[in-house]
């Protein structure tokens, strides 16, 4: 099996991920592994992440919307107080 040294984690991560592995009883070795296997499980393409998002805008029918620039200025001023 593979070994990989990571160099000059910062200190917040490494103390992130250690409390992460003593919450789950993991070694912090083991930890790294399930957390980067996690993070691969749930990265998709742009292409993925683009088809999920029309279909999305399909389903709640999500029409176009290009305001002026005069309608923009009129948003941002009604949003003040």
């Amino acid at each position: 099996m593979p070994n990989i040294t990571i160099r000059e984690i910062p200190d917040v991560l490494y103390q992130d991920i250690k409390k992460m592995a003593e919450e789950e009883r993991r070694s912090i070795n083991n930890q790294i592994i399930y957390s980067l296997s996690q993070y691969m499980k749930n990265e998709k393409s742009t292409e993925q992440r683009l088809a999920e998002i029309r279909k999305l805008r399909q389903a709640i029918n999500v029409k176009e919307f290009h305001p002026t620039q005069e309608q923009l200025k009129e948003m941002v001023e009604e949003g003040r107080p």
